[in-house]
C-alpha cells in the first residue's frame, strides 16, 4: 500500500475506534493505539514496496532535459544552506536534512509531486527520502548525491568514496548469526491524535536531534569492535540480500534485508538499549533502514559507504562503490 493510502486507512480505523486520551508515558496515541503501530505501518508501507530508493544522475538529467517540463520532479537539496549557495542542480530548492520534517519546510512540498532528494554522498539524502516517503510523499534519493552529479570539488564540499582512504580489508565471516528476542520500542513523540502528525513527529524526533549522527566510518566501527570492551559493542545488521550476506559479512552481524527491516518479527530481534549499526552495499539502502529504525525508536547509525568501505573484495562487495571514472560532470547553478 502506498503511504498516502495508508494514512487514509489508518485515519479511518482510528476514527471508528472512537476518541481516546492524549499520549501517556507508554507511547499510546489516538484511541489507545500505540504510536509504534502507526509508525511501523507508515515506514513499512514504503520500505516493503516496489518504489526504487534511488535515481541515477544520468536518469535525472535526461528527465530534466527531455523537452517535457510536465514530468519534471521537484528537486530538493538537503545540504546546508551555505553549501546550497555554492552550487545546486537547476531548479532545486533547499531544505537541510535536519529540517526535512519541519512543518514550515514541508509546506514547500506536495504529496502529489515526484520529488528527488540529493545530499553530499547519498547518505543523508537516503534519510530524508525515507522520512518523506513514510509521511506520504513520493521521493527518490539521488545516488551518490552531489558527488555523483558534478566533479567540481568546491561544489561537492564532501569528498566521494576513495579506494585509497575509505576502503579497508577488515575481517569478514560466513557464519550465520541470529538476533536476540526483545520487547518492541514505545515511541512517545506527540500528543496529537492525527496519524500524519504522529509520522511527522517520529521523523522529526530523529532528524532534528543533533546527537543522532547519520553515519559511522568503517574505521570507527572496527575500533569499537576491537577495543577489548564487549560491553560497548553495537548490534551489527547487514541489510543486504540473504545471498549476499552468505558471501561474507562483518563478524557477528545478523541479516535483515532492508525491504524487511520494518517487519515486527524482525524488529523483535533488535534491542532498544544498544546502538545498532546498519550496513548495505554503498550506503544508500543502509540509510533507508537506519532512518526507519530511528523513527521507530531505536538508536541506529549507517556504515558510511557500506560494504565497499569494509572490504576491497569485489565478490563480497557485490555492488561497485563510487568511481570517478563512471561519474558524470553535469552543470550546477548558483
Amino acid at each position: 500500500m502506498r503511504p498516502l493510502a495508508l494514512l487514509t486507512a489508518l485515519a479511518l480505523s482510528l476514527f471508528v475506534a472512537g476518541c481516546g486520551d492524549d499520549d501517556d508515558d507508554n507511547g499510546m496515541g489516538p484511541a489507545g493505539v500505540a504510536e509504534f503501530d502507526v509508525i511501523q505501518e507508515g515506514v513499512d508501507s514504503y520500505v516493503d514496496s516496489d518504489l526504487a530508493p534511488t535515481i541515477s544522475s544520468q536518469t535525472l538529467w535526461e528527465n530534466l532535459n527531455d523537452g517535457d517540463a510536465s514530468n519534471d520532479p521537484v528537486i530538493v537539496s538537503v545540504r546546508s544552506s551555505a553549501h546550497y549557495a555554492l552550487g545546486h542542480i537547476a531548479g532545486a530548492i533547499n531544505i537541510p536534512w535536519r529540517e526535512i520534517a519541519d512543518p514550515a519546510q514541508l509546506a514547500k512540498l506536495s504529496k502529489s509531486d515526484d520529488i528527488v532528494i540529493y545530499c553530499y554522498t547519498g547518505h543523508t539524502g537516503g534519510v530524508a527520502t525515507t522520512a518523506l516517503n513514510a509521511m506520504g510523499y513520493s521521493a527518490k534519493n539521488l545516488k551518490f548525491g552531489m558527488v555523483g552529479w558534478t566533479k567540481d570539488a568546491a561544489v561537492r564540499v564532501a569528498k566521494p568514496f576513495s579506494e585509497t582512504t575509505d576502503a579497508h580489508d577488515f575481517p569478514i565471516e560466513m557464519i550465520t548469526n541470529t538476533g536476540g528476542s526483545y520487547a518492541l520500542p514505545a515511541p512517545d513523540n506527540t500528543t496529537s491524535e492525527d496519524v500524519a502528525e504522529i509520522l511527522r513527529a517520529a521523523a522529526e524526533s530523529y532528524v532534528a536531534d543533533p546527537d543522532k549522527p547519520a553515519t559511522i566510518s568503517a574505521q570507527a566501527l572496527f575500533d569499537n569492535l576491537n577495543d577489548g570492551d564487549a560491553s560497548n559493542d553495537p548490534v551489527v545488521v547487514s541489510v543486504r540480500a540473504a545471498a549476499h550476506y552468505a558471501l561474507g559479512h562483518i563478524e557477528g552481524a545478523i541479516n535483515i534485508p532492508w525491504r524487511e527491516i520494518a517487519k515486527v518479527e524482525n524488529l523483535s530481534q533488535l534491542p532498544t538499549d544498544k546502538q545498532i549499526v546498519i550496513y548495505c552495499y554503498t550506503g544508500h539502502t543502509g540509510a533507508v533502514a537506519t532512518a526507519t529504525l530511528n523513527m521507530l525508536g531505536y538508536s541506529a547509525v549507517n556504515l558510511k559507504f557500506g560494504m565497499g568501505s569494509w572490504t576491497t573484495d569485489p565478490t563480497v562487495r557485490v555492488a561497485a562503490p563510487f568511481s570517478e571514472d563512471t561519474s558524470p560532470d553535469l552543470p550546477t547553478v548558483q
